[in-house]
């Protein structure tokens, strides 16, 4: 775990099945409004990548380039649901080793050092998210945030020492640069539909957060599970995370902190997390209903509700969440079963919703293709 701006840049991973990606989400103001934007470099969740791994692996095929399975995605929901989804591949890619600058098709992410600002422009074509099967429909998303650091410096130089100790002690690959936990966020979308007319306009002021993930080794080799996320309660602010590798493999490792403000209050590489209500989503990926976070250093734990489900899949869920129904704690949360991109037959289910790039296109329209993927399968199982 590092926090460095310097170490936001892309790091020109080109080993097969390495992957690198550049996280943003931010909730309203109002509460009314959250949002995601990732930029990916090798997306770990990509079939087509993973399906490519594995035949270098087995001495089939020659070894994947990360930067030809680039994607992007894009989340917005409304009141604890979501109204607006895309997940795109593409295989071109572009991105500065120097600073952080990242280009997916006509998505684009830069950073201006003078602010602390990152800009954020997002052109992306919509996935319908009201049916059942996801399927591209001609809308379109166009839209320009503004996410400004408040502290670029949150992490003292003894903290930071300490978490990178445990992490060479741990030997594991996977980095997670927290370099952005506070930031106030503005920006303007609008969604147009298949006939052009303007659907919705979001004007959009509130707090977000950065953070930047990379590894050399392919997810599902080394990650077995984590769960991740951030709750505020008024002015505070939780961040948490957990992470447990495969058996027999390093690589485990906790953190926590609690802001004031954009002033850290608390930072601590070991938490103690505890699970109450586990159950599973519809293709059996189990996830706790509430967590309870515990600071050892200081004996405070933070109940976290799962409470909203905006994005669920074979392996992935995603929460908005909040700590009780007379408690004003909000957040976002997340939980990740590595394992499960390995199963075969989840990956036609996952095609359904990624929209892939012409030269990886088929015959028939890839909506059709998807959709008839995912029926044969529910068909064979």
């Amino acid at each position: 775990m590092i926090a460095s701006r310097t170490e936001d840049a892309w790091h020109g991973l080109r080993q097969p099945g390495a992957y690198e990606w550049w996280y943003f989400d931010a909730l309203s103001e109002d509460r009314e409004y959250g949002l995601v934007a990732i930029w990916f470099c090798g997306i770990p969740f990509s079939p087509d990548y993973n399906a490519h791994f594995e035949a270098y692996e087995r001495g089939r095929a020659l070894p994947p380039d990360p930067c030809d399975y680039a994607a992007f995605s894009f989340a917005l929901y409304h009141r604890g649901r979501p109204i607006a989804y895309a997940l795109v591949e593409y295989d071109t890619f572009t991105a500065s080793t120097t600073r952080p600058m990242v280009c997916t098709g006509r998505n684009l992410l830069t950073y201006d050092p003078a602010t602390a600002t990152y800009h954020l422009n997002v052109d992306v074509d919509l996935t319908e998210v009201t049916t059942p099967i996801p399927v591209a429909i001609g809308r379109r998303l166009t839209g320009t945030f503004r996410f400004r650091n408040l502290n670029e410096h949150w992490l003292s130089p003894e903290v930071v020492a300490s978490s990178r100790g445990l992490m060479e002690q741990a030997l594991g690959t996977h980095t997670w640069n927290l370099v952005a936990p506070v930031c106030a966020t503005q920006g303007a979308l609008e969604i147009t539909g298949a006939d052009g007319r303007c659907e919705r306009r979001v004007a959009f002021v509130g707090r977000g957060y950065h953070d930047h993930n990379y590894d050399p080794v392919p997810m599902s080799r080394a990650i077995n599970r984590w769960h991740w996320g951030r709750c505020w309660r008024g002015d505070r602010m939780l961040i948490y995370y957990r992470n447990e590798p495969l058996p027999g493999q390093p690589g485990a490792f906790s953190f926590g902190a609690v802001f004031d403000g954009e002033r850290p209050e608390l930072v601590t590489d070991a938490i103690e997390v505890t699970f109450e209500a586990q159950r599973r989503n519809w293709l059996g990926l189990k996830y706790p209903h509430r967590l309870h976070v515990t600071l050892p250093a200081t004996g405070e734990t933070w109940t976290i509700r799962q409470q909203h489900m905006v994005d669920s899949g074979p392996f992935y869920i995603r929460f908005l969440s909040g700590a009780g129904p007379d408690d004003d704690a909000h957040g976002v949360s997340e939980t990740l079963d590595g394992r499960r991109l390995r199963w075969r037959l989840f990956r036609p289910m996952i095609n359904t919703r990624i929209q892939r790039p012409p030269s990886r296109a088929n015959l028939l329209p890839a909506p059709v293709v998807r959709l008839g993927r995912t029926a044969l399968t529910w068909l064979v199982s």
